[in-house]
C-alpha cells in the first residue's frame, strides 16, 4: 500500500507519479511544526481518513504493525498510495495514524531524538483537503510539512570526533586506595 521515495534517483517512479492523475497532498501537524520535528519513525497499527463531517473511514489495518518513516518535504520524501480503496465520494480533511505502544520516535531539526510513548495516534491535516469524485484515479502522493534540519546538525557528527572524553569525577572516583 505504501511506497516511499526518499530521493528521486529512481526516475521511472518519479515519471509514474507525474504521469498519472495522482493527487499531491501536503500533510501538516501543528504540534510537530511547533516542536521542530524534521522526521518521524512511526510504528503504525491502522491508517484512517476523516471526512468533513468528522466521520472516520478506515483505510488500512496493519495486524503485524508497519514502520513508517515520514520526512519533511525538504528531503524530497513522499509516500505514494496507489489506491484509496474504500473511500467513498466526498471531502476529506484529516489522516490519522494509530500508533503502537513502542517504536515511535521524533527526530528534531537539530537531529536529536525523542521516543514517543503513551500516544495513541497522530493526526495530519490535509492542506486544501482531498476530494474524491466518482471513479477517478484514486492515487495520492503524501508529502509531510516538517521543519528542515538546521545547518549545525550536519556538522554534529564531525564535531563529536574531535571532542575529548571527560574524566569521570563521580563520588566513587578517588575514594579507592592505590
Amino acid at each position: 500500500m505504501f511506497h516511499t521515495n526518499p530521493f528521486c534517483f529512481n526516475m521511472t517512479e518519479f515519471w509514474d507519479t507525474n504521469g498519472s492523475q495522482a493527487k499531491d497532498l501536503v500533510l501538516t501537524n501543528n504540534r510537530a511544526i511547533a516542536l521542530g520535528v524534521s522526521e518521524m519513525i512511526l510504528n503504525i497499527r491502522k491508517f484512517s481518513a476523516f471526512d468533513e463531517n468528522g466521520k472516520e473511514h478506515l483505510l488500512k489495518d496493519f495486524p503485524n504493525r508497519a514502520e513508517l518513516n515520514p520526512k519533511g518535504m525538504h528531503t524530497e520524501f513522499f509516500i505514494k498510495i496507489k489506491s484509496m480503496l474504500n473511500l467513498e465520494e466526498g471531502s476529506y480533511c484529516t489522516f490519522r495514524f494509530y500508533l503502537s505502544e513502542a517504536g515511535n520516535t521524533f527526530v528534531y531539526s537539530d537531529r536529536s531524538r525523542e521516543t514517543i510513548a503513551h500516544k495513541e495516534y497522530l493526526e495530519f491535516e490535509i492542506k486544501d483537503g482531498l476530494q474524491i469524485k466518482g471513479d477517478e484515479d484514486r492515487q495520492v502522493v503524501m508529502r509531510f510539512d516538517f521543519e528542515p534540519y538546521t545547518l549545525a546538525s550536519y556538522f554534529r557528527p564531525i564535531l563529536k570526533l574531535f571532542k575529548r572524553p571527560k574524566p569521570f569525577t563521580g563520588k566513587i572516583a578517588g575514594s579507592m586506595g592505590n
